[in-house]
């Protein structure tokens, strides 16, 4: 495989998980103890929303249109299967936001954007633990990347679905999909109305806010999963790295090596 194909495979493989997170196969949440008080004493202080009335795919679409509407997000939670474990932490703003990805406690990428461009930075172990040891790692690893965002190509395209707030939520609510009402309960001390709609593959629980403002803060897939939202609308502020280069230069620097290894 030459090294532009190893690099979209880790673009690819990375977007995937990342989505996957919401789609059910999520367990735990890396919220503290402090983010379940502050959601409980701001819940305390919300008048009650109604939106536990609706249908239940009202529901979705009103609080799609809430959480879409808000200037910023808090995305936590840890993918569990029958390998290794992923860990995100995310930050997502409207053309802004940072975020990382662990695979067994170690970090295989960061993200930020910021100033319409969109960086990325997998370390050594991160290109390894999807595609194996090789060049690649050599290449991009402990690299950050940049690409103006909303243009296309295989970065760009991974960068843009991994740091867009809109895009994640929409791939986790799928507003229009089935989806039936499961009662009424609490997360984390904020009063909630449970949703069962589909995510990607797998059929998860969505627990929206019946207070303040019907945000999403958690989706919760059937394979004992769950991811969760918070911090709804804080100020995100994100400082853009140096020494970034471009996936041209990458793919260019590949090249060269290559052409030298031949004629060695």
């Amino acid at each position: 495989m030459d090294r532009t194909m190893m690099i979209r495979r880790i673009a690819a493989g990375a977007v995937s998980l990342s989505l996957l997170a919401g789609g059910g196969v999520l367990a735990g949440c890396g919220s503290g103890s402090s983010d379940t008080a502050a959601s409980a004493a701001d819940a305390a202080t919300q008048a009650p929303n109604g939106i536990e009335k609706l249908p239940a795919k009202e529901i979705l679409s009103k609080s799609l249109a809430a959480s879409k509407a808000a200037s910023s997000v808090t995305v936590v939670g840890t993918v569990e299967g029958d390998g290794p474990e992923w860990s995100l932490d995310l930050v997502l703003g409207t053309g802004v936001g940072q975020g990382t990805m662990s695979i067994d406690g170690t970090r295989i990428m960061e993200f930020r954007e910021t100033g319409g461009k969109m960086y990325s930075k997998f370390t050594r172990e991160g290109v390894e633990s999807i595609i194996g040891p090789g060049g690649a790692s050599k290449l991009i690893g402990g690299r950050w990347v940049v690409s103006p965002t909303g243009t296309e190509g295989a970065w760009a395209s991974f960068l843009g679905e991994f740091g867009d707030k809109d895009a994640l939520l929409a791939s986790l609510v799928q507003e229009g999909a089935k989806a039936t009402t499961a009662g009424t309960g609490d997360v984390k001390g904020t009063p909630v109305v449970f949703v069962r709609t589909g995510v990607l593959d797998d059929t998860a629980t969505v627990a929206i806010r019946t207070v303040g403002e019907p945000y999403i803060i958690q989706v919760k897939g059937d394979d004992a999963g769950s991811i969760s939202f918070s911090d709804w609308n804080a100020p995100v502020n994100v400082t853009a790295p140096t020494g970034a280069v471009s996936p041209d230069e990458i793919e260019a620097e590949g090249r060269r090596l290559e052409a030298a290894a031949r004629t060695t």
